[in-house]
């Protein structure tokens, strides 16, 4: 199991995705369902960040949400429900 950290331009991020990294393997296993995505509220250096963590073939990626998303990176379920 590959654990992928993406979007990282800060230290602070990055121990944000270890952290929900680590919670999200203790709640799924090393193989979870495919195509989950899971958000996590990590409290580091006394700043809460957000983590989306989404489950892969072979591999869980964590991504930091600290910036806006555009629509097209939205989830399909999420962008179809808002129509």
């Amino acid at each position: 199991m590959k654990l992928i950290i993406r979007d990282t331009k800060s230290p602070r991020g990055r121990r944000a995705c270890l952290a929900a990294l680590a919670e999200h393997q203790f709640k799924f296993g090393n193989y979870g369902h495919e195509r989950v995505c899971t958000n996590y509220r990590v409290e580091v250096d006394g700043m809460i960040v957000t983590v989306e963590v989404v489950n892969r073939y072979a591999s869980y990626v964590a991504t930091v949400r600290d910036g806006f998303r555009r629509l097209r990176n939205l989830p399909a379920q999420a962008f179809m429900g808002a129509l």
